[in-house]
C-alpha cells in the first residue's frame, strides 16, 4: 500500500533523523504541506526508543505557540514524525535580515516575540513538565500571519533531572546545565534570555572561538550591556533582560510565566500594544512580502542540527552595524 506522504525535498539532518519537506495526499487531489522527520537508522534500538519518546512528548502538546505534531507513522518502511509545516521565518532569518538592512528591530517587537515564546514554554512545562533544552534562534519561528512558534523538542527532558552529557548549542545553554548538568524550567528562561539579547543587539551574547570557550563565557564571562550596542533599548526592557540572564537561579525569573508577565506588563500597561497583526505587518515589510508576492517566495523550513559546536559566522562577528 503506497504511503499517504510524498517526500519532496530533504532539508537537512538532525541528531536522530533527516528532515524533509513533504505533502500529505488525500482523495480528490487533496494535498497539505507537512514536514517529516525520518529516523536515520531504523535498526538502532536506542535511537528508536529516543525517537518514540520524542513523538510521545510532541503528541500531548497543542498550543498556538508550539509547532504541532500531526502523525507518527512509517514512510517507505521508516519511522517518521509528521510535523506542522510553518510558512514563515525563523528568528535566525529575522536577525540576519536586520543585519543585511543595517537596522535594529524595535524593542516592542522583540519583547512581543519573547512574550509569545514564554506562553509556549509555560504551556509545555504545565502540560508535560519538560525542559526544551534547545531554545535558540533557529528553533523559534514566526508565521506569515504573525504567530510565534517554538519548534523541535528533540532533546527535551524532564524538569528537575540531571543530564548524562551536554547537548544543545553552547551559546544558548544555561550556566547550571554546564556546571552540574542539572536543569529545570528556569534553564529555558536563561536560554531565551540569550536569544532576547541577540534580537535586541543583533550580536550573540556568548561567542567564544571554540565550544569550550563559549561554555566558559556562559558560566563566568562578562556580559556586555545591550545599551553598548543598542542605546535605544528602554530601561524597563534592560531590567527584564537582566533578570532573565541572572546566573544565580534564585535571582532569575522563576518561570516562563513570570518572564512573560513582565514582558506583557511593559507592552500593555499603557492600554495598547503589539498583536499578531502587528508582527505580521512588520515581518511582511521586513521581507518585502505583499499580496502580489505571497506564495512566490515560500521559505524553506529551517534546518535544525543539534550539536555541541558553537554557531559559526565565517570568522566574523554577528554584527554589521
Amino acid at each position: 500500500m503506497p504511503s499517504k506522504y510524498v517526500l519532496d525535498k530533504e532539508l537537512g539532518a538532525g541528531g536522530m533523523g533527516r528532515v524533509y519537506l513533504a505533502r500529505l495526499m488525500g482523495e480528490a487531489g487533496f494535498e497539505r504541506p507537512v514536514v517529516i522527520k525520518k529516523l536515520l537508522d531504523s535498526t538502532d534500538e536506542g535511537l528508536i526508543t529516543l525517537f518514540v519518546e520524542e513523538a510521545r512528548r510532541y503528541a500531548v502538546l497543542d498550543h498556538e505557540n508550539i509547532g504541532r505534531i500531526f502523525d507518527f507513522d512509517r514512510v517507505d518502511s521508516d519511522l517518521c514524525i509528521v510535523l506542522e509545516y510553518i510558512d514563515g521565518w525563523s528568528l535566525s532569518e529575522f536577525i540576519d535580515r536586520h543585519l543585511l538592512l543595517d537596522r535594529l528591530p524595535p524593542s516592542e517587537i522583540v519583547v512581543f516575540i519573547v512574550s509569545r515564546v514564554c506562553r509556549g514554554l509555560q504551556y509545555v512545562f504545565e502540560r508535560a513538565a519538560i525542559v526544551h533544552r534547545d531554545i535558540s534562534p533557529s528553533n523559534i519561528m514566526m508565521t506569515r500571519e504573525g504567530a510565534v512558534k517554538l519548534i523541535d523538542f528533540g532533546i527535551a527532558a524532564s524538569s528537575g533531572t540531571r543530564s548524562e552529557s551536554l547537548v544543545g548549542k553552547p551559546a544558548y545553554m544555561a550556566p547550571e546545565v554546564i556546571a552540574s548538568l542539572s536543569m529545570d524550567n528556569r534553564s529555558d528562561v536563561f536560554s531565551l534570555g540569550a536569544v532576547f539579547y541577540e534580537m535586541l543587539t543583533l550580536d550573540r551574547l556568548f561567542k567564544g572561538e571554540t565550544a569550550e570557550e563559549t561554555l566558559i563565557e556562559v558560566v563566568a564571562g562578562v556580559m556586555r550591556s545591550p545599551h553598548d550596542l543598542n542605546p535605544d533599548v528602554p530601561h524597563p526592557v534592560l531590567e527584564i533582560l537582566g533578570k532573565t540572564l541572572e546566573r544565580r537561579l534564585e535571582k532569575r525569573y522563576s518561570s516562563a510565566a513570570e518572564l512573560g508577565a513582565a514582558c506583557e506588563h511593559w507592552l500593555y500597561d499603557k492600554g495598547y500594544g503589539p498583536t499578531n497583526l502587528t508582527l505580521k505587518e512588520y515581518m511582511g515589510a521586513l521581507f518585502g512580502v505583499t499580496a502580489s508576492t505571497l506564495g512566490l517566495d515560500r521559505p524553506q523550513f529551517p534546518v535544525i542540527e543539534l550539536s555541541m559546536y558553537p554557531i559559526i559566522d565565517d570568522g566574523k562577528t554577528r554584527r554589521a552595524r
